[in-house]
Formats: structure tokens, sequence, C-alpha cells
């Protein structure tokens, strides 16, 4: 059984899994803070934006390159959820592998997603959710 928040962040994701960004933007808060990892030749980097506004042009642009995220894992801590991905179509972009992981961070505040952010590994994702 899984609580109110991991099933906010759990719906918001399997919605844009089915490349409905609108329906995800249903749960997501107008000024969402959100981190995603930037890759780089030298490794990703943090970049932080700001607003329902970029992050939904930033997933249609993913969604527009056959980039599709599926949900392995979901994991809720109060108001923080860890989301565990595999990104397929993601090989042909930066230095990700095919079938490789990507751990993000959700926070739900008032049953919306107010936060989101990437994380560089399961160990990084687990500290910031406060997962022991």
């Amino acid at each position: 059984m899984c609580n109110q928040n991991e099933w906010i962040v759990r719906e918001a994701f399997l919605a844009y899994d089915r490349g409905d960004i609108a329906r995800m933007m249903d749960f997501v808060d107008p000024d969402v803070d959100w981190t995603y990892l930037d890759p780089g030749p030298e490794g990703p980097r943090p970049r932080t934006c700001h607003g329902r506004g970029e992050l939904e042009e930033a997933l249609r642009r993913q969604v527009g390159l056959g980039l599709r995220a599926e949900l392995e894992e979901v994991i809720a801590t109060g108001d923080r959820v860890m989301l565990v991905m595999r990104t397929l179509g993601i090989e042909g972009y930066g230095r990700r592998q095919a079938g490789e992981r990507t751990y993000d961070i959700a926070t739900v505040r008032d049953g919306l997603i107010i936060g989101l952010h990437a994380c560089r590994d399961r160990s990084e994702a687990r500290s910031l959710a406060g997962i022991g």
C-alpha cells in the first residue's frame, strides 16, 4: 500500500512514461524547482531551473527525441519520494548507457510536486531522501 505522496509521484511519472505531459503537469506546482544533470564531456553537471513551463518544455523535448522513462522503483519517506528509472533511448545522448538507471527525488507538498532533484547515483538519492 502506498502513501499519498508516493501515489502522486507515481501517477505523474506514469503519465510522463505514456507521453501525456499535460496530465503529468496536473501533479506539478507552478513554481516547481528542479535540478537536472546536464551531460557534458567531463560528466554530468547539476543545473537548476524554475517553473512548470520550463519543466514541461524540457520533458516535451525528451519525448520528441524518443526518450522514455521506465519507472522501476518508488520509495516514499515523508514529503520526499525516491524514483528509480531506466531511460530508454538514452544511449544516443551524452555518456549514458542503455539500461542505465537514473535516480530522482521528488518533494511533495499540499498534493503537488514542488521539487525535483536528479541524483548521480542511488547512494546520493537515498541520502537526499533521508533513507537510512
